[in-house]
């Protein structure tokens, strides 16, 4: 049996927390809080993505079976909602850019020496970078409590 990958999104302005969690769970999500609701859904059509959206008028809009409305209003239940409708507790993938969608990829840590604080240098050694925008993610004090808040996610949803 043959997983499906999950299906690649665009939020609109009103679920920027949400994209960036999503991001972090490796789903590719397109945010940008400067896009307006026809470059949206132009976009969602050329790229072949589902737009989540809280603005009844844009999901309504959009060809049946290309949008999700999304009901929760406070992003963790936003989240649980989309992982719930999409089935995104099936899938491991790596995590993506918080900040602007790319694939990370591991790094050196030679070559981050100049790119993160000196204690984070001396502390760690295992460092990926964005592709896109080139920021530098380490193993932080807070990645327990994000793998936990994943994980609870992931649990609850299904």
């Amino acid at each position: 049996m043959t997983s499906v990958p999950p299906p690649r999104f665009a939020a609109d302005v009103m679920l920027g927390k949400t994209a960036k969690w999503l991001r972090m769970l490796g789903v590719d999500t397109f945010y940008d809080n400067k896009a307006n609701d026809a470059d949206l859904q132009t976009l969602c059509l050329r790229e072949v993505r589902v737009l989540l959206t809280k603005d009844v008028a844009l999901h309504a809009a959009m060809p049946a079976g290309t949008s999700r409305l999304v009901e929760a209003v406070h992003p963790r239940e936003q989240l649980r909602e989309i992982v719930s409708a999409f089935h995104l507790d099936r899938s491991a993938l790596p995590p993506r850019c918080s900040l602007c969608n790319g694939e990370l990829a591991a790094i050196e840590k030679e070559m981050v020496g100049e790119l993160v604080p000196p204690y984070v240098f001396r502390t760690q050694d295992l460092f990926q970078r964005c592709s896109q925008c080139h920021k530098i993610y380490w193993q932080g004090t807070h990645l327990g409590k994000i793998n936990k808040f994943i994980e609870n996610i992931r649990k609850f949803s299904g």
